[in-house]
């Protein structure tokens, strides 16, 4: 049996939170999904990614996630009980219930992992360009906050995601970007008629003017799309691309 290989957080593993994302290695999917696609719907078959999610649940010693059907918005969904694959839309999971479970796919888009572990509230973010444009950082912790979370209380890790240098897009896209933070323009360069965003850093600045404090945000600097060995990438791959997961837990004794 081949081990899932994922990346810990280092700033949630220090505070004895279990938080993690997902590499392509150490599944069971076929080319072109090889190996540790996470992704249904793609072309993989069900049980494939049911067993690579199985796998990887059990090398990190983690219940089974909350997933739902992430659309680029910014709607939330409450978990509970047992993780099952919900048929909700939802780019921002939430769990209030110890040992539970909740996590996002991607392949370049930005997860991120939150947990105020006074008030027992976790979440699982994607965060794609789209959901930077609408600000899903700072309504995932506005969401967390209704559930009792303080900002200064809450741990942040930005997993890996496409990086500046390969995220090119277009002006358009750039300006919409640039209107998401009043200093959102300092990570966005342009070119002629093309431009490039570092959606993790902005990500963060929502997240910092949302009372986070800077001490407790952990960026993970791996791009998607220049590591193929060790990641999914849509930008690179298209609709060959696998998916990764982000996963966090709530501990069953807080």
């Amino acid at each position: 049996m081949r081990l899932s290989v994922f990346t810990t957080s280092k700033l949630l593993a220090e505070n004895h939170i279990t938080g993690i994302f997902s590499e392509r290695q150490g599944g069971i999917s076929p080319a072109p999904f090889d190996s540790l696609n996470l992704g249904l719907d793609l072309g993989d078959s069900d049980e494939n990614v049911q067993h690579n999610l199985k796998q990887l649940c059990l090398g990190a010693q983690l219940p089974i996630p909350h997933r739902s059907e992430q659309v680029h918005g910014t709607n939330y969904l409450l978990c509970a009980g047992e993780g099952i694959q919900h048929n909700h839309q939802a780019d921002i999971l939430i769990t209030r219930t110890a040992g539970c479970a909740v996590a996002v796919r991607t392949a370049d888009c930005l997860p991120i992992l939150l947990i105020d572990t006074q008030a027992g509230v976790a979440a699982a973010v994607h965060a794609g360009w789209r959901g930077t444009v609408q600000n899903i950082a700072q309504v995932a912790i506005q969401k967390m906050q209704a559930f009792g979370a303080k900002a200064e209380h809450i741990l942040a890790c930005l997993g890996p995601c496409i990086a500046e240098p390969c995220f090119e897009i277009d002006i358009d896209t750039g300006k919409q970007l640039s209107h998401s933070h009043p200093q959102a323009h300092l990570y966005i360069r342009y070119k002629n008629d093309k431009a490039w965003a570092n959606i993790q850093a902005i990500n963060t600045l929502q997240l910092q003017s949302s009372g986070l404090k800077s001490t407790n945000i952990e960026s993970l600097s791996l791009c998607t799309s220049c590591l193929p060995e060790r990641f999914f990438s849509y930008r690179r791959n298209g609709i060959q691309a696998g998916r990764q997961l982000a996963i966090v837990a709530l501990p069953d004794a807080l």
